[in-house]
């Protein structure tokens, strides 16, 4: 048992991180230690390559703007631990994070007496969320999926209504190389005679609806040309006749608007177009096109999928601005790509570090290198002119970092 938090999180954090996946009988057998009792709570899962977290967080605000007990698990944290399991929104307190990892710690060793097995820190953190939301008699849980979907930790409930954003090229390592490698893997978040509520990208709505009939489930399917920009600053959409304003900037979150607003019809119908507009023009997600000093934006897009959609976004809202990107990424990431894309609509691109194991230097490219982010944000502000835009993105990690110890310096 742990008596501080920080010796707690670093106890969790140091769990075995990934073994191979091919089944969910460690997650059903803890479970079952547990005896939690889930039935009276609804339950929304939500997969996709890019958008869960921010599916999560405008699902979350909508139903505590209704008055419903909401817990929400997302990953990875940016800034604080805390910021995975949220309670109406608000990240866990710390004194409830050090109960919630007593708890898994406590369970992790009951655990290895039952099966000679421990559990892996994904695993621990899925049931702690459980542990947490069950103490805090929520009414819903709405739970994001870690990678993929089929045999995720959080696929081990049975859920009311399934989510998925879209589908992109990323974690291929344990997905698969295809598109409809990736898709299948997250089709399996499906239950029979469930309900999915999917905007999929269209040369995969085949697959999908094969995938739904298999399963006897109901299907809804939003496409692009569904959801109309009606301005983008600030951001306000229509869709089925009415309009949302939206807090979260840039076109790509106009589908994950709409799959908000379908969760939301098809569980609680009884919900008001008021109510929803009104968590939907509340909903904070840190790290999405976030302005965090005056022309500086981040965002954590960390794929190319999620790049083409940000830059995309970023050069239609600024029209005029010229964008300097300030850039670093993880080595299983394909940097290159992301550059190359990012190149076609950067006046300049900025290349820099930053401590993490997984880093890669990409210092052999023909862009502008400096290992220090501090010493090369400084050098972005200390030439920005009025028409320019500083954009920080390639990894939520490294964007994280920028939050934590470099912003601050500026402010």
């Amino acid at each position: 048992m742990f008596k501080q938090l920080d010796e707690a999180v670093n106890w969790i954090e140091t769990q075995i991180k990934f073994r191979p996946k091919t089944s969910l009988d460690h997650m059903k057998d803890a479970l079952s230690i547990l005896q939690l009792d889930l039935s009276g709570i609804k339950k929304i899962h939500v997969t996709g390559t890019n958008g869960k977290g921010s599916v999560c967080m405008m699902t979350t605000q909508v139903l505590v703007e209704s008055g419903i007990r909401v817990g929400t698990f997302i990953s990875p944290y940016l800034v604080r631990f805390n910021e995975r399991i949220k309670f109406n929104g608000k990240d866990i307190e710390d004194n409830d994070l050090l109960d919630s990892i007593n708890k898994v710690y406590e369970l992790n060793n009951a655990y290895f007496e039952h099966s000679g097995l421990t559990l892996s820190f994904f695993e621990l953190m899925t049931l702690m969320s459980l542990i947490y939301f069950v103490d805090n008699k929520v009414d819903v849980i709405v739970m994001e999926v870690g990678i993929g979907g089929l045999l995720d930790a959080t696929n081990i409930l049975n859920y009311d209504v399934s989510v998925i954003t879209n589908v992109g090229m990323d974690h291929m390592r344990q997905l698969g190389n295809t598109l409809e490698s990736i898709a299948l893997n997250k089709l399996g978040i499906l239950k029979e005679k469930g309900h999915l509520i999917t905007s999929i990208d269209s040369g995969l709505h085949d697959l999908v609806k094969d995938y739904a009939s298999k399963m006897h489930s109901t299907l809804k399917i939003i496409e692009k040309h569904d959801v109309t920009t009606i301005s983008e600053f600030p951001h306000k959409i229509e869709y089925n006749h009415q309009i949302y304003k939206l807090s979260l900037l840039g076109e790509f979150q106009n589908t994950n608007a709409a799959l908000v607003i379908e969760v939301i019809k098809y569980l609680f119908p009884n919900i008001t177009e008021q109510t929803i507009s009104e968590g939907l023009s509340k909903t904070e997600h840190p790290g999405r096109l976030e302005t965090v000093l005056p022309g500086v934006i981040l965002d954590g897009a960390h794929n190319i999928h999620a790049i083409k959609e940000v830059i995309f976004s970023l050069k239609s809202i600024f029209r005029v601005y010229n964008i300097h990107v300030l850039f670093s990424a993880l080595s299983d990431k394909e940097p290159e790509v992301m550059l190359n894309e990012l190149k076609k609509y950067a006046t300049s691109i900025t290349l820099t570090a930053f401590p993490d194991a997984r880093y890669k230097n990409l210092d052999f490219l023909p862009f502008n290198f400096e290992l220090n982010p501090k010493t090369a944000l400084n050098n972005l502000i200390k030439n920005k002119k009025e028409n320019d835009v500083i954009f920080i993105t390639g990894s939520l990690h490294f964007i994280g970092y920028m939050k934590k110890e470099i912003i601050p310096y500026f402010k």
